[in-house]
């Protein structure tokens, strides 16, 4: 697993910030400093090379982040679900599972105080999204148990970020380039597909039967975690069937706009 072999090149990173920040968290420090070390190579890219502005260039910059994120989150992701025999969402952490909670963990931590410096979007909303999933994040690694059910959720939102991140790039420079413009036009549609497929068909009714099992039959962890992490999970997917009805919507109108262009022309 790649974050497993990520954790132990950047052990020294680690064992240093170990006594600073605790056990449950020892590799988040070093996961949080491979992020920004990729914001930071490529904002200056993204401004100088391909001649955006500043805050295009940090838009860009997160989804660098959020490409390499979502890449080694699905793959680990993948592994990590195929040997789930339990199917228990409280099953205590195993170190490759709590490597990549950590791993996300540090993802968050690193988008959110970018987000925050004066030059970069305030993007409320992934923020929100954010706090969310870290708080979902914090449960599983200080009680130690949960880090499968998280993987499991975490797999769902990240599967389609190939897509997802190819499409947020392309919109970003739709209007600096014409290659960029033909490959949003080509993505969108794509993009809502998958997104709609995962997040609105495919996804709620395994969210519903994990909420369930978290809440009802979970009884390694503590009541108050189990609430608050539940809480999260349908949150975060109530976000979703909205980003999916923004999304339908916002291609429809497109649709519409094109098969009036067309009856013009023929008009014409």
């Amino acid at each position: 697993m790649w974050v497993q072999q990520l954790a132990a090149a950047l052990e020294p990173v680690s064992a240093a910030a170990a006594p600073l920040v605790g056990p449950a968290w020892r590799e988040v420090p070093a996961y949080t400093l491979v992020f920004a070390a990729i914001f930071f190579v490529a904002l200056p890219f993204w401004h100088y090379v391909v001649g955006v502005n500043w805050k295009k260039a940090a838009i860009l910059s997160s989804c660098s982040m959020s490409s390499v994120h979502g890449l080694l989150c699905a793959l680990g992701g993948y592994e990590q679900l195929l040997a789930w025999r339990s199917l228990q969402p409280d099953a205590p952490n195993t170190y490759p599972e709590k490597l990549l909670n950590e791993f996300s963990l540090a993802y968050m931590i690193a988008d959110s105080f970018l987000f925050l410096l004066p030059w970069t979007p305030d993007d409320v909303v992934f923020i929100v999204h954010h706090i969310l999933s870290g708080t979902y994040l914090v449960g599983c690694l200080l009680n130690g148990h949960g880090a499968i059910g998280c993987i499991m959720m975490f797999f769902l939102g990240e599967v389609t970020s190939p897509v997802f991140n190819a499409f947020s790039i392309s919109k970003e420079l739709r209007h600096h380039s014409k290659a960029a413009f033909r490959v949003f036009n080509f993505m969108s549609p794509i993009f809502t597909i998958a997104f709609v497929g995962v997040r609105s068909i495919i996804a709620p009714p395994i969210t519903a039967w994990f909420v369930y099992k978290l809440w009802f039959r979970s009884t390694l962890l503590p009541v108050v975690w189990r609430a608050a992490m539940g809480s999260c999970i349908v949150l975060g997917m109530a976000a979703s069937q909205l980003w999916s009805f923004k999304l339908l919507r916002g291609w429809s109108k497109q649709h519409r706009r094109g098969a009036q262009l067309a009856a013009a022309q023929k008009q014409e």
